[in-house]
């Protein structure tokens, strides 16, 4: 089930953190691990069920960095928090409301300032600062909105506050229609031009990597669609770099996959574990079915665990209310 370069060994790393984190030994096992989570809005449902699953092994602890962008940052950011059962219902619960997403709403069908005004500063509260107080070191990804550059954020060393950084990563091109400031620089999601920050982790001092991935295996980005370009070049408004990063984007998605996937190498004694979901997942980037996106997560919490060797039935999630 797990994908990439010598997987079982990053599932031996992780029993043996699981194992000293109940000891209560310290973590200071030689290793290096890292966690990469996929976005891809409302498909961000299948990586946070992965997380909750982790969650529920007692894993909340067992990373020293993650590297996450778009929802994949917010899913993180849940579980670093220690809140994952908590941040998995605003898909669900919230999201599904056309007051977060509606297509009718063609000027900003993804209302971000919704989702972080109210739904994770007021209703499902995300703590910041239990965030930044975890040991973990956390770096979330997005995009220049006028050089195209994908940036990586170390949310420890940014002057913007978290919530902001986590906004700027979840602006996506023509949905949301809007950049947000961090640091100086006008940001947007980077899933159009790096849909997972894979090349960064590969560049840190990881020793191993596990990587949540919201499609399946055999998945292959197909190139815009006339109406997907004629958008994106309507957003850009003439912007180069954005129109390139844009075309782009089927050749950057392969190689990404293809070293989380085993099919390219990665460095010298990295070990690379990557889930996938399953061949005939069908959540999209918007879709609003409740039960639909929980069953999807229960799913993939489940793949999880049986990846872990974990018995799968024994964990399930609260049914929509």
């Amino acid at each position: 089930m797990l994908e990439g370069v010598n997987p079982a060994a990053v599932v031996d790393a992780l029993r043996a953190r699981a194992a000293r984190l109940r000891a209560g030994l310290p973590l200071s096992d030689g290793r290096r691990l890292g966690l990469v989570v996929e976005g891809g809005a409302m498909r961000g449902v299948c990586s946070a069920g992965g997380l909750a699953a982790l969650a529920h092994l007692g894993l909340g602890e067992a990373f020293d960095e993650i590297y996450a962008t778009s929802a994949g940052a917010l899913n993180a950011s849940y579980f670093l928090s220690g809140q994952t059962a908590l941040g998995i219902t605003v898909y669900y619960e919230e999201m599904v409301k056309s007051r977060a997403i509606n297509p009718w709403r063609w000027w900003k069908v993804l209302d971000l300032d919704h989702v972080f005004d109210r739904i994770i500063s007021e209703q499902k509260v995300l703590r910041a600062d239990a965030v930044q107080a975890s040991r973990t070191s956390f770096f979330v990804s997005m995009c220049d909105a006028k050089t195209g550059e994908v940036l990586l954020v170390d949310t420890r060393t940014t002057r913007a506050p978290l919530l902001t950084v986590l906004k700027a990563s979840s602006a996506l091109p023509v949905a949301y229609n809007r950049s947000v400031d961090v640091d100086g620089r006008a940001c947007i999601d980077a899933g159009f031009a790096s849909p997972f920050p894979l090349h960064e982790a590969l560049a840190s001092r990881c020793t191993d990597l596990l990587v949540l991935l919201t499609r399946p295996r055999g998945f292959v980005r197909p190139r815009p669609g006339p109406a997907s370009a004629w958008l994106f070049r309507r957003y850009a408004r003439g912007n180069s770099a954005l129109l390139r990063a844009h075309a782009g984007q089927p050749e950057r998605d392969a190689e990404l996959r293809g070293l989380a996937l085993g099919r390219l190498p990665v460095p010298p004694g990295l070990n690379v574990a990557t889930l996938c979901t399953a061949d005939d997942e069908t959540i999209g980037r918007l879709t609003v079915d409740p039960f639909r996106l929980h069953a999807s997560a229960v799913r993939c919490g489940r793949r999880m665990l049986q990846a872990l060797d974990a018995d799968p039935q024994q964990w399930t999630l609260p049914p929509p209310t």
